[in-house]
C-alpha cells in the first residue's frame, strides 16, 4: 500500500488505526476501533503534504467543529478531532455506517422507485438544510457520499463526509 499505511496500529485520541479503507484529495480513510467503547468507527487523517498549509489546518478544525455540531439521524456523526503533538497529523473521527455507497447501490440494483426516492432525497435534503442552518457547507455532495441502509423495510440514507 501507499505512504499513509505506516498508520495502520498507531493511536490517535482514543482510535486504532487499522486498515486503510480509502484515500482522496485531502486524506486517508482508516478503520478503526475505539477500545474503551468497544466500537468500530472511521478516522480521515490529513495527508502529510497538506499538513505544512496553515490554511488548510485552520479550515479542517473548523469544518470538523461544525461537523461535530450536527447532530441529525441521517447524517454520520463525528465522535472526536485533533492534531497529534509528535507530528502534527490532523484526524477526524467519525461513526463507521454500515451500509451501500449509493452509486454503487444504483449500479447494483438500478433506479429507486419512485416511492422509495422521493423520502430518500427529502432526508437529503433535510440533512443538508439543518447542515445549512448551523454554517455547514457540505463541499462534496455526490452518491458515494451517501450510504444506503435499510431499516424496518425502509431504506434510509446516512450522508457522509460533513467535515
Amino acid at each position: 500500500m501507499g505512504a499513509l499505511d505506516e498508520l495502520a496500529g498507531r493511536t490517535v485520541g482514543e482510535f486504532v488505526l487499522r486498515e486503510r479503507i480509502g484515500e482522496g484529495g485531502f486524506g486517508a480513510v482508516y478503520r478503526c476501533e475505539q477500545p474503551l467503547l468497544g466500537r468500530q468507527a472511521v478516522v480521515k487523517v490529513l495527508h502529510g503534504r497538506l499538513r505544512g498549509n496553515e490554511v488548510i489546518i485552520q479550515r479542517f478544525l473548523r469544518e470538523s467543529l461544525l461537523a461535530s455540531r450536527l447532530d441529525h439521524p441521517y447524517a454520520s456523526h463525528v465522535y472526536a478531532f485533533g492534531v497529534e503533538k509528535q507530528d502534527g497529523l490532523l484526524w477526524i473521527a467519525m461513526e463507521m455506517v454500515d451500509g451501500v455507497p449509493l452509486d454503487r447501490w444504483l449500479r447494483d440494483r438500478g433506479p429507486l422507485p419512485m416511492a422509495d426516492l422521493v423520502p430518500f432525497f427529502e432526508r437529503i435534503a433535510e440533512v443538508v438544510q439543518t447542515a445549512h442552518e448551523r454554517g455547514i457547507v457540505h463541499r462534496d455532495l455526490k452518491p458515494s457520499n451517501v450510504m444506503v441502509i435499510a431499516r424496518a423495510g425502509r431504506l434510509l440514507p446516512k450522508l457522509l463526509d460533513l467535515g
